[in-house]
């Protein structure tokens, strides 16, 4: 082998160490060691409390500089009023189905033992004409982050609403400061990170969107068309507009988590290639139903031999999946969890907070399933 050669293998194997390795960030340098201690808090919000229902959703993550993101509002939180919320610094929707944008809010008391857990959006929720998202946003003064055209289905949603829409408040060319001063629209396009931040410069939650594979369209009752033309004419034909591509997050927090939302999705190659081979997560919330998404045994996969997790949080489950707070038998969900083997999985349970540290150890409110 001449010199030439060698030089050239060299070269390629180095390029490729490069692609490997996790994206070193400032962040990362500041937390160190310590700060992989300090605490991510992940607090379900669903349909019932103590339970992990049908419909359930929703997720509220606070990084430990406080910053708190909500994830897939859907139908399981009650507006903006909903007590169980506190403070929402930022919104993300995968997509804009009824169950993840939330086109109804929930209205039954989630602490109350006679509760619905079961599939019904009729019982437990009412329809909304400007969706969850928008609602809560307003009242938070949230940034809303999102791709594509939902940025602008949401901003219209939030004029309607009576909050003039501006660009979020930011610094630099990918930095959001909260909280706002009033609800905003921004986020990432696919590809792209928005790092939601108290101060220009200092460390955040790092937000990148990729792909999820998954049809994307505005239900009717979201257009609120006329009764004739248009949408009279979708209506009869069964038409649902275009609302732009699905996505999925992989959020990085301060203490060095980093957590692979997969939105409704089956397994892809972006899984391995995108998602495990630049940002490299260390806990998954994973959609799974076999019905919209991946089933038992494809998730499981996806976990076990695409992300190489070490970690997840189930999600989008279709059927209840608890009773007392104990996973029920025969479910997908329980088989889901015997497939993942010895992969932790830690059921979403409503109102109950989990709290991980920089390697994806949960150390306070996780029960093992």
């Amino acid at each position: 082998m001449n010199t030439n050669t060698r030089s050239n293998i060299m070269a390629i194997v180095s390029i490729a160490a490069v692609l490997a390795a996790p994206a070193a960030t400032a962040q990362d340098t500041e937390s160190g060691t310590a700060g992989r201690h300090k605490l991510v808090k992940i607090t379900p919000i669903g349909q019932r409390t103590g339970e992990f229902c049908a419909l359930d959703r929703a997720l509220l993550f606070e990084d430990p500089t406080g910053i708190r993101i909500l994830y897939d509002p859907g139908v399981t939180v009650a507006g903006g009023h909903d007590h169980r919320l506190g403070e929402v610094h930022a919104i993300l929707v995968s997509h804009n189905h009824f169950d993840h944008i939330g086109y109804r809010k929930l209205t039954q008391n989630p602490d109350d033992p006679r509760a619905d857990c079961d599939f019904d959006p009729e019982v437990v929720s009412t329809q909304t004409r400007n969706t969850n998202t928008a609602e809560i946003a307003a009242a938070k003064n949230s940034a809303v982050l999102v791709s594509g055209s939902n940025g602008t289905f949401i901003g219209q949603k939030l004029q309607n609403l009576g909050v003039p829409v501006d660009g979020c408040p930011s610094a630099g060319w990918n930095e959001i400061i909260v909280p706002a001063p009033a609800a905003c629209v921004g986020g990432p396009s696919l590809g792209g990170t928005t790092i939601v931040t108290r101060a220009a410069g200092a460390p955040g939650v790092r937000i990148t969107a990729v792909h999820a594979l998954h049809s994307d369209s505005f239900f009717n009752p979201l257009l609120l068309l006329p009764a004739d033309g248009l949408g009279k004419m979708m209506a009869d034909n069964g038409l649902e507009a275009y609302g732009g591509l699905a996505v999925g997050f992989v959020l990085t927090f301060t203490n060095g988590l980093r957590v692979y939302l997969t939105g409704d999705t089956g397994p892809t190659s972006d899984m391995s290639l995108i998602v495990r081979g630049i940002y490299h997560p260390n806990l998954t919330v994973a959609n799974m139903d076999g019905r919209n998404n991946m089933g038992p045994v494809e998730a499981a996969y996806a976990m076990k031999e695409l992300v190489h997790t070490k970690a997840v949080i189930p999600s989008h489950a279709e059927e209840p999946v608890t009773v007392n707070g104990k996973l029920q038998p025969g479910t997908q969900m329980a088989e889901f969890i015997r497939l993942l083997g010895d992969i932790p999985a830690y059921l979403p349970l409503s109102g109950r907070t989990m709290e991980f540290n920089g390697d994806a150890e949960c150390v306070a409110g996780c029960g093992r399933n």
